[in-house]
């Protein structure tokens, strides 16, 4: 299970993954590579899914003390290098490994600007969409290291915070035989807390501490894994997390600041 948490399928980077979503192949925007088996992958840049980085930050940093002698990826258990494997549209389609996530994120640094790509795929329930945007918005945050170019993102996020995402068997990690409703309730949790690490990040790095331990704020059902009755909070909380974004943005003169013309920038000015 530790292991789990430090593999590729639970880190940002590997954006279309997580330990109970994503089949087969995964692709990491980091390095920019085709993750061939992600349950035995990781690197010195791992950044966890299921937690926000303030939290898990000592842990982190033991994880990349452990990599730190590999230039890119690396076999989890044997540590041993991992070779970076450039993404063939090609050879997925004549493989049956074709995969319209994997394939989005491979073109994702051609998009000019980058950020385009992450307001262009917000929104829906489809979970590994879902889970692929958290990810994607929490790169570009932490890449900042500021929330001022990111609290339009993050709006998006916690607008679908209460949403329950929808999975196809074949999205879900598990034997079909075996695909019931524990595992898709657990799938949901995946996407919550990749969405939710996300919400606590853009609160550290604005400064708003009811941002950062939202987790207080959701009382019993969140502690108790009780979905139905953390929709019905979350009904009750997202209007007032959006509320206090907008309001934190327009008192620090940042909310659709005239001073950043977002849409003009290039990707290598905002990414």
């Amino acid at each position: 299970m530790v292991e789990e948490l430090f593999s590729c399928r639970n880190c940002i980077h590997d954006c279309g993954q997580s330990p109970l979503i994503g089949r087969g192949p995964g692709f990491c925007v980091k390095h920019d590579s085709v993750i061939s088996d992600p349950d035995r992958t990781t690197c010195k840049y791992l950044h966890r899914k299921d937690l926000p980085r303030f939290v898990v930050d000592e842990g982190l940093r033991e994880h990349a003390g452990e990599f730190a002698g590999f230039s890119g990826m690396a076999d989890l258990v044997e540590h041993k290098p991992v070779d970076k494997l450039q993404y063939s549209e090609k050879f997925a389609w004549t493989n049956n490994q074709y995969d319209p996530i994997n394939q989005g994120l491979a073109q994702y640094h051609k998009a000019k600007p980058a950020w385009i790509f992450l307001q262009a795929i917000s929104g829906g329930i489809d979970g590994r969409r879902s889970l692929t945007h958290a990810s994607l918005v929490r790169r570009y945050m932490d890449n900042c290291g500021s929330w001022k170019s990111s609290y339009r993102f993050i709006l998006a996020v916690v607008k679908d915070l209460g949403n329950t995402p929808f999975f196809q068997n074949t999205d879900l990690y598990a034997d079909e035989q075996y695909i019931d409703d524990e595992v898709r309730e657990d799938a949901v949790w995946d996407v919550f807390f990749t969405k939710l690490s996300g919400v606590q990040e853009y609160g550290f790095h604005s400064g708003i501490e009811k941002l950062m331990w939202s987790t207080d704020e959701l009382n019993g059902s969140l502690a108790s894994l009780d979905w139905t009755g953390l929709r019905r909070e979350l009904e009750i909380k997202v209007p007032e997390w959006i509320e206090l974004i907008i309001k934190s943005a327009i008192d620090e003169g940042e909310f659709f600041s005239q001073n950043l013309d977002y849409e003009s920038l290039s990707s290598s000015e905002i990414y």
